[in-house]
């Protein structure tokens, strides 16, 4: 997932322990946070007073952006996982970052509809399980979803690959290209900049790394789905590698179907089930 560029000047850095509420739904947000270490959880509460887990963030993910720019309570509590350090940035920083810097723009926005498609995601999980809970118990009443023809889905089949997608059991693509590749932390004209600004799924990797910074990506056109591995270290579609000894770049077509996709070898810990239709 993107995250944002930010300040010129040095940041404030904030350390949390475990259990630690750090941003509390109703109330007003203090500024944006950029996670250096940990996890925090996102969750909200049912008309039932039940804690619904939305989200879990991690390294180089930014929380806390949406209460500012809507000027509205925090929508969501963020509470920690063990340890955390963050890099804080009040609001004035915040707006200042925004004005210098329109790339910042590009990406608060582009993080911001991406956690909006994986927070609709998630409620729509969280209604069909409600509703097929509902089932059992001998109700009729039953939820019809349906896909516009010609999209792709992604789903974890590692835990790793599940964590990529930030705890979303089935990430439905909406934009095409749709480009998968290496999370990594660079420095453009003196603004820290963490994540890809070409990216759309930005992976945690750890060296010796498997995922290149730009790996494969999904295209769609009018004779179909294609996946185009740009790699140097390789993408495995249902077992088979893409990439011949010559190298260069490999595009094939994705039929309607489920494909197992591995990025980096076909070992790999970040494995997907690509459903294409």
């Amino acid at each position: 997932m993107r995250v944002i560029a930010m300040s010129q000047r040095e940041p404030q850095i904030k350390n949390f322990s475990a259990g630690v509420i750090i941003l509390q739904e109703g109330e007003a947000g203090d500024g944006v946070y950029v996670l250096l270490s940990g996890r925090v959880v996102i969750s909200r509460r049912d008309d039932f007073g039940r804690n619904i887990v939305l989200a879990e963030l991690s390294e180089g993910e930014v929380f806390g952006e949406m209460s500012l720019i809507s000027h509205d309570p925090c929508s969501a509590t963020v509470s920690t996982v063990g340890d955390v350090q963050v890099r804080f940035f009040n609001k004035q920083e915040f707006i200042q970052a925004m004005s210098d810097n329109f790339s910042s723009v590009e990406s608060v926005l582009s993080t911001l509809f991406q956690r909006m498609r994986l927070m609709n995601l998630r409620v729509m999980e969280l209604e069909n399980q409600l509703e097929s809970h509902a089932n059992q118990q001998g109700e009729t009443k039953t939820k019809v979803i349906t896909f516009k023809p010609g999209n792709v889905t992604l789903s974890g089949k590692t835990e790793q690959a599940k964590h990529a997608l930030g705890g979303v059991e089935r990430l439905i693509v909406e934009k095409f290209p749709f480009h998968i590749g290496r999370w990594a932390a660079k420095k453009i004209k003196s603004s820290w900049f963490l994540g890809s600004d070409e990216n759309d799924l930005d992976i945690h990797d750890i060296p010796p790394y498997g995922i290149s910074r730009h790996h494969c990506h999904f295209e769609r056109t009018k004779a179909g789905v294609f996946l185009i591995d740009e790699s140097r270290l390789g993408v495995w579609v249902n077992g088979e590698r893409l990439r011949g000894k010559g190298g260069g770049v490999i595009k094939i077509a994705l039929e309607p179907g489920a494909y197992t996709l591995s990025l980096g070898s076909i070992e790999s810990v970040f494995i997907f089930e690509v459903i294409v239709w």
